[in-house]
Parts: structure tokens; sequence; C-alpha cells
């Protein structure tokens, strides 16, 4: 199943809406400040200019109906928070998150509320049969989301992400469907 792109997820206090042009200012101011990158697969851009083809290939996934990349923005200013995308797996029915929260905007459950919808929308509207995410062991933040949205420990990662030229080790979480029809991804509170 394909979704146009004007198609949003609405929470309490937020809009996930397919990413812009515009939002590459955002995405950049996030990833000048320190640390920020360190858990990600992809590094830093030197330039504003080195995301577009990033955007672009999101929404060429997006149009495929291969992943949703989501701006999350505040629903009163439309202010920038962050992004969240779920990924479709090679294996079927399998789906994969991932998110940032500009470093403005942490600390403030905005992630966990995010996360939230994007679950529900994978199990819902994908037919996901479950939902993975990873983490470095020492992101304790993302983890708590992870948490939050009812994703539980499903095994250790010695080779998780390559970055600098080295294998970084994450922790693999995970929701399946029946403990999100359970109510696990609305339920948790946090």
């Amino acid at each position: 199943m394909t979704f146009p792109r004007d198609f949003c997820l609405l929470t309490a206090r937020l809009r996930l809406r397919c990413p812009s042009r515009e939002d590459i200012p955002h995405v950049f101011s996030a990833t000048r400040q320190p640390g920020f990158n360190d858990g990600m697969a992809w590094d830093a851009p030197a330039s504003e200019a080195e995301l577009v083809e990033p955007l672009e290939r999101n929404l060429r996934a997006w149009d495929a109906g291969e992943a949703y990349c989501f701006t999350i923005e505040l629903r009163g200013s439309g202010e920038f928070v962050g992004r969240i995308v779920i990924r479709r797996e090679p294996e079927p029915d399998v789906w994969n998150l991932g998110y940032w929260t500009h470093p403005r905007h942490q600390r403030q459950g905005y992630m966990s509320e995010a996360a939230r919808a994007v679950v529900d929308f994978g199990f819902a509207e994908l037919g996901a049969t479950r939902i993975e995410a990873a983490h470095g062991p020492w992101n304790k933040a993302s983890e708590a989301v992870m948490s939050r949205i009812g994703m539980t420990f499903r095994r250790h990662l010695e080779q998780g992400i390559f970055k600098n030229g080295r294998w970084q080790e994450e922790d693999l979480r995970a929701i399946d469907r029946a403990a999100w029809e359970q109510g696990g991804a609305r339920e948790q509170k946090g």
C-alpha cells in the first residue's frame, strides 16, 4: 500500500508529514550539535546541499511504499521537532523504525508520542507483523522511547552499524502485532 505525499499523522501535540526541502536547514542545524550523529548510520553533512539527495531518496522510497520518513512538527506552530521513519525490511511484513529529535526539543516526550503514532500506522495501515528498532547500548534516551512504546529487547548486535571505520554495537528491540493489539504501543506511558 502506498500513501500520497500529503498524508499526515496527527497526535495531541504533533503533526507528522512527508519531508520537504524546507526541512533541510533544520536537519542541518541538528547535525551541528556535538554527538548528535554518534548513533546514526549516516555522518553529519558538511553543507545543506549534501541533504538534498537523502531527501530525494526518502521521497522515492515514500512513493514506492518502501519507507515512510516523516518530519515531526508541532501542531500549533509548525516548528520542526525531528524525524521518524518506518522502513520495510527484507523479511515479509517486518518494518524497522528509526528516529531522532532536534536537540532543542529533546526530553519533552515528543519522540515517544510520534513513535506511538508511527507504530500504530505500521500495524494498522502497513500490515506489519513486527516492528523493530536498534540503538547504541549507551543511548538510554532512545532505549527509553522504545520501552515506552512497548518494544522489548530481542538481541545484542556486535555488528550493528558501521561507523568511523569500525562496527558499532547495538541492541535490537521489537514489538509484535500481538503485543500491539493488546495495547503495547498505546498503553505504555512515559
